[in-house]
């Protein structure tokens, strides 16, 4: 349950970069590399909205002291967040609700307190990119350029792209 310095080092070399694992999540990136899309190659982003709070409520995971109702209030806010358009201001604050209420879950100031819920969260989401990673390096051509918190950005060629995406569907 401790939430700060634990990851020190801990690395992977995944499709040839290091993830870096760390308690706030997953990073990683090309060095001095320049990255262009052209007609042929494509850059791709994938951004797993609201990840951690989408872990928590799919995996019906909540602060121990918080009962089922905080588990249904937390999923409304997700639920809610999908009907406004990206972009609008219910739907930045309702973004912020959810993610602030992941975020307090490691303050220990917070009435969401608990690392355990924390960590928890924090670990499954690394593994599922990492998940995701795995399965995306048996795409051809497809090569990373960075994973982060909540994604992954790759450079593949225009004729492999319905896979790569068939394989985030599946992930998904």
């Amino acid at each position: 349950i401790k939430t700060k310095g634990v990851f020190n080092g801990l690395k992977a070399t995944v499709g040839g970069i290091d993830f870096h694992f760390g308690t706030g999540g997953i990073h990683g990136s090309v060095s001095s590399q320049f990255v262009q899309a052209t007609d042929e190659w494509l850059i791709r982003d994938i951004d797993v909205a609201s990840l951690y709070p989408s872990i928590a409520v799919v995996n019906k995971l909540r602060p121990k002291h918080l009962g089922e109702a905080f588990s249904v209030e937390y999923e409304g806010l997700l639920i809610e967040r999908r009907t406004h358009k990206k972009g609008t201001v219910e739907n930045a604050s309702l973004k912020l609700a959810a993610n602030g209420t992941y975020g307090n879950s490691n303050s220990k100031f917070s009435v969401f307190y608990d690392p355990k819920f924390t960590m928890t969260i924090t670990v499954n989401g690394q593994l599922m990119l990492c998940m995701l990673a795995e399965m995306l390096l048996e795409v051809p051509t497809l090569q990373f350029i960075e994973i982060n918190t909540d994604g992954i950005t790759y450079h593949i060629h225009r004729d492999y792209e319905p896979k790569a995406k068939e394989i985030c569907e599946i992930w998904e």
